[in-house]
């Protein structure tokens, strides 16, 4: 494999007549499951074959076909042997000359690794491989391991920010379970209900300008100076029953234990304020389109082309105010990693500009 990485690959080949020449009608059930799956995931697919038709896949977004043998594709397409491609066959000779082109590939016999590919038991299994969210979410833990074992005793902060309702929880969720995978401990802390641009009151104050995005100063000060502060300094933090001024609101379970040991993920809408400058030690930022978002705000299916009003309507309003948040707090100048995060089956890290 020739630096293989697969958030890097954006086509997937399939050599169709070798992958399916055995194939039943469950066996073709399977593999259109499967592509519906790399589809969701926001990968591109060719299929590749003298009698495919077209017509048969025109329910899938981001597929393709290709009527040609594999040999004539593979040469009259340069294309198709760029870094970002992957390709899936059965066909030993077609290995060989993939991998001398120095593109990877993948396949079930038992010639693929000699041949310089990835060996296979089921196709299924790629699925574990290609899935950006999960590899991104891993690949971001091993940065956050080799902070930790440099530091272990070192506590460790992470404030994860979006757009209101963009789904802070899935990433979180993802993140925490990699965390896990690498044995690191990890706690969350969620100020999604209490931390945002519909908080913002029209008046400002000199002394505490970063209050007016906060549900009320007490919840802000007990999360800054009781949480927050307390574990940054290396002090272990203990609550056992939730405090009067935010039971209503689930911040995190109780008992809630932080130990410097940890790693903390701080997250809502607008966790990049003055106050947090300090404490956090890593800042992501969750991108999406201004359509992606009011999908997601008005709980509409962001796949579909529904009404221009709501993303009209999401930018007038919520858009705005966090437009205006990221420009009065200079956010983007903050960030340490940006994720586009316009799917969640496939978000992936992007380049800091």
């Amino acid at each position: 494999m020739q630096n293989f990485h697969p958030n890097y690959i954006r086509l997937l080949v399939f050599d169709l007549e070798s992958l399916t020449v055995n194939f039943d009608q469950d066996a073709w059930d399977n593999f259109r499951q499967f592509l519906r799956v790399i589809d969701d995931r926001d990968f591109e697919t060719l299929l590749i074959s003298e009698s495919v038709e077209a017509s048969e896949w025109d329910s899938y977004a981001k597929l393709s076909v290709l009527q040609s043998t594999t040999e004539n594709a593979l040469q009259n397409n340069p294309s198709l042997s760029a870094a970002d491609v992957f390709w899936f066959s059965e066909q030993p000779e077609l290995q060989k000359k993939i991998s001398q082109l120095t593109t990877n590939f993948a396949g079930s016999n038992g010639r693929t690794t000699q041949n310089g590919g990835l060996q296979y038991q089921h196709l299924y299994d790629m699925l574990q491989i290609f899935h950006p969210s999960k590899i991104t979410a891993a690949d971001l833990s091993a940065t956050l391991v080799k902070l930790k074992q440099d530091s272990p005793q070192v506590p460790l902060m992470l404030g994860i920010g979006g757009p209101e309702e963009c789904g802070h929880s899935f990433f979180v969720g993802e993140l925490i379970d990699a965390l896990e995978d690498q044995e690191l401990l990890a706690s969350s802390l969620d100020l999604s209900q209490v931390l945002g641009t519909e908080f913002q009151k029209q008046t400002t104050s000199i002394d505490k300008p970063a209050s007016t995005l906060w549900r009320s100063e007490e919840i802000r000060d007990w999360v800054i100076e009781e949480v927050l502060r307390p574990f940054s300094q290396g002090q272990q933090v203990y609550f056992e029953n939730s405090p009067v001024i935010i039971q209503d609101y689930e911040l995190s379970t109780f008992p809630y234990f932080l130990v410097p040991e940890m790693i903390l993920l701080v997250w809502g809408t607008t966790v990049f304020l003055p106050e947090f400058e300090n404490l956090i030690d890593l800042r992501i930022l969750l991108e999406l389109s201004p359509k992606t978002a009011a999908a997601r705000m008005f709980a509409l299916d962001e796949r579909e082309n529904f009404d221009q009003s709501f993303v009209d309507t999401y930018l007038q309003k919520e858009g705005k105010f966090y437009a205006d948040y990221l420009a009065q707090y200079k956010v983007q100048n903050q960030i340490d990693y940006r994720i586009n995060f316009e799917n969640f089956n496939a978000f992936r890290m992007k380049e800091n500009s």
